[in-house]
């Protein structure tokens, strides 16, 4: 037997508290952004939301805006939704530079192994203790000298026998086999060692017992090897890092520098004397999700304002905009957030908020995200706006109704028309003319 869902798979009209974000926008009902997608076209609102041909995934990039409004509203999500960049812990590995200081202190901390010309040194040593051979002379008299300093058994040539150089050398020679044979005190390091072997064993297997320097060479892959290899509980910042990249949870990544501003941007939030107040309020909830009907038209709406609190019976409702407007003069600022409103169809949501929630106020809390410039702006929809944002949204959802209806959906252009001249094109004819 299957669990009891959560969530009802229909949300009948009333007040919901708590419902997740993927359950809000798969439920049932128009919400404010697909009544703004219908006055961008009828053509897209059917497209996106009716036959879902256009399909818009949630970016793993971060969008600061989401951030600031977790931070702000919901910190507590922080976790859950967001996986911040890990702290890199005091003492780990994080450049090529600190890995090679740990090679060299470790390489130095080292036994000192004998270096090539250490081996040579105790070959050449060996070698002159041995008896040295004898020459075979480069003539007769020298060959004859030679053969007379031989011991007496390898004297072989009878006396009164003429002494020939042949029947000399190879006495001679017959003599130097017997002697020791000196070791190669040439060649790399591991062929001098083979020689050293041979001569003092005890000495190179005391040898092969020392550790072996790490390599101070290589890609920084391979330092870190070299490292692990002798100090397995190291950390690494790369490794740290690249884990998290991997992002297995699919959450949205977030550095520790979108992290700090998105912090500093929360801080000039709650410091503000209004906003501070709004989000903070006793009586406030957030993310709170209404679900109605469109007396008019029939169909079924809903509505999640950011954040709602009762003050002695005023219902008021807000919603938190993050903004870029650095290099808007402060004279034009007012003038640029109506046009920031209007553009995005804030006031519809805002209508459309107060009548599906029963909103007696609406604000909107923008703060301004660039770096180390968040300036915030309380606005409050007047009476007018909130009228022309809910004519706007009368209007859209007859348009939307008819096409449910119909089964028409218009294309943002359905006639040919003959593009005219602006006012200021007007005027900048007026004065070429006067000039040709």
């Amino acid at each position: 037997e299957e669990p009891e869902a959560a969530w009802p798979e229909y949300f009948e009209p009333g007040r919901y508290e708590g419902v997740p974000n993927e359950v809000y926008h798969a439920a049932n009902g128009i919400s404010s952004t697909q009544v703004k997608d219908a006055r961008v076209s009828l053509m897209y609102f059917n497209a996106r939301h009716v036959e879902k041909t256009i399909v818009k995934e949630r970016s793993p990039v971060l969008d600061m805006g989401n951030l600031v409004h977790v931070l702000a509203l919901q910190p507590e999500n922080l976790e859950a939704e967001f996986s911040v960049e890990p702290e890199i812990p005091e003492g780990a590995f994080n450049t090529t530079a600190t890995l090679r200081e740990f090679i060299d202190a470790h390489n130095a901390s080292l036994p000192a192994l004998l270096s090539a010309d250490d081996i040579k040194a105790l070959l050449e040593e060996y070698n002159a203790t041995l008896p040295s051979q004898m020459p075979l002379g480069a003539s007769v008299d020298e060959t004859y000298a030679s053969y007379e300093q031989l011991p007496e058994e390898f004297q072989r040539i009878e006396n009164g026998t003429k002494h020939t150089a042949t029947a000399m050398k190879a006495c001679i020679k017959e003599y130097n086999a017997t002697l020791p044979a000196p070791v190669k005190t040439s060649g790399s390091r591991d062929a001098l060692l083979e020689q050293l072997a041979i001569i003092n064993p005890d000495l190179v297997a005391q040898e092969a017992q020392k550790s072996s320097p790490l390599k101070v060479s290589g890609t920084k892959a391979d330092l870190i090897q070299a490292v692990k290899s002798v100090n397995p509980a190291a950390v690494f910042a790369d490794e740290l890092l690249d884990a998290w990249r991997e992002n297995t949870e699919g959450k949205v990544l977030v550095t520790r520098q979108q992290l700090s501003t998105a912090l500093n941007i929360q801080k000039a939030l709650l410091e503000h004397p209004t906003a501070g107040k709004l989000l903070t309020h006793p009586s406030r909830a957030v993310e709170v999700s209404y679900f109605g009907i469109d007396e008019e038209t029939g169909l079924e709406v809903r509505v999640r304002p950011d954040l709602e609190l009762d003050m002695g019976g005023l219902r008021i409702g807000a919603d938190l905009k993050t903004i870029s407007m650095w290099n808007i003069k402060q004279e034009g600022l007012r003038a640029k957030l109506h046009r920031e409103i209007i553009d995005r169809d804030y006031h519809l949501s805002a209508a459309m908020y107060c009548e599906t929630a029963a909103l007696d106020q609406f604000f909107w809390i923008f703060v301004n995200k660039d770096e180390n410039y968040h300036w915030v702006a309380i606005i409050e929809a007047s009476t007018e706006l909130l009228e022309l944002g809910m004519l706007e949204y009368r209007k859209t959802m007859r348009e939307i109704a008819n096409g449910f209806d119909t089964g028409e959906w218009s294309a943002p252009i359905t006639e040919d028309y003959t593009d005219e001249l602006n006012d200021f094109d007007v005027r900048r004819l007026e004065a070429l003319r006067v000039q040709a």
